[in-house]
């Protein structure tokens, strides 16, 4: 077994137990990664030394540990990006009705780094860590902002994608061409096509040499839509990721709307 493979392995426990809704003893986790159980008691006496996962000691199971708050709780203080995007987001949610979210891709998928209730009656199931479609939420079509018909496809494959409700995009054409609009407008939108009801807006991040690095999103539920207009939204929500590519050392050479990022509302 070589370093990589142990590390591998360590991880994909811990994930494994991050989605249980239980403990998990040795025999069912040996199960669900396909793992002697030697195998898999080696690697959670590690994780237990360190504090990553503990063992019930009553059902002799394991569930996560807590010096994995330790690692989170630094990102949360140290990280620039979910700093930043941690001060816009409340900001947007202190509105009334905007959930907010912030995201990255990784491979075909997108991850939440937070997601910020505000007092909307939609309730947030979604939280940092937990993966989300990148085809059918506005969050994840601005982290493809930018992209060829080709590089889509590199990242998605050439579908058709998981439809999620009726309104989904499931067919890589029409995919490409609401990003390329969203491209000429600066703002990407998912119009009841993750959630039915649901609205949502996003705008990507950028990183000093101007490379989308994350994006932002809000979502709100549709009865709110006769008092706010989605262009209305789509500035805010512009505004915010500008301020937060900013912090991150990106400079525009020119502003679009006439606007400067750090002074936009």
């Amino acid at each position: 077994m070589t370093g990589n493979l142990s590390l591998e392995r360590g991880l994909s426990v811990l994930k494994v137990l991050r989605q249980a809704q239980e403990a998990l003893g040795v025999r069912e986790l040996s199960r669900r990664l396909d793992l002697s159980a030697p195998a898999v008691q080696r690697i959670l006496n590690t994780l237990a030394d360190h504090g990553y996962v503990e063992q019930d000691q009553a059902s002799r199971r394991y569930r996560l540990g807590y010096s994995l708050l330790s690692l989170a709780q630094h990102m949360l203080r140290e990280d620039r990006l979910i700093c930043a995007s941690q001060a816009e987001l409340d900001a947007l949610a202190a509105e009334g009705c905007f959930n907010g979210f912030l995201g990255i891709r990784r491979g075909d998928q997108g991850i939440y780094l937070l997601a910020v209730q505000s007092k909307s009656p939609v309730v947030i199931r979604s939280s940092a860590g937990e993966t989300f479609p990148l085809h059918s939420t506005a969050l994840g079509k601005a982290l493809l902002l930018g992209m060829s018909r080709e590089e889509v496809v590199e990242v998605l494959g050439e579908g058709p994608f998981e439809r999620l409700t009726p309104r989904t995009v499931t067919d890589v054409g029409k995919l490409v061409a609401q990003i390329q609009a969203s491209q000429a407008i600066g703002y990407t939108t998912s119009l009841d096509e993750n959630f039915f009801g649901l609205i949502a807006v996003g705008a990507p991040i950028r990183e000093a040499r101007g490379t989308i690095s994350a994006a932002i999103s809000v979502a709100y539920p549709k009865s709110v839509g006769p008092q706010v207009e989605i262009a209305q939204i789509g500035e805010r929500v512009m505004a915010a990721a500008g301020r937060i590519s900013f912090s991150l050392g990106y400079r525009e050479t020119t502003e679009p709307h006439g606007e400067d990022p750090r002074n936009a509302a």
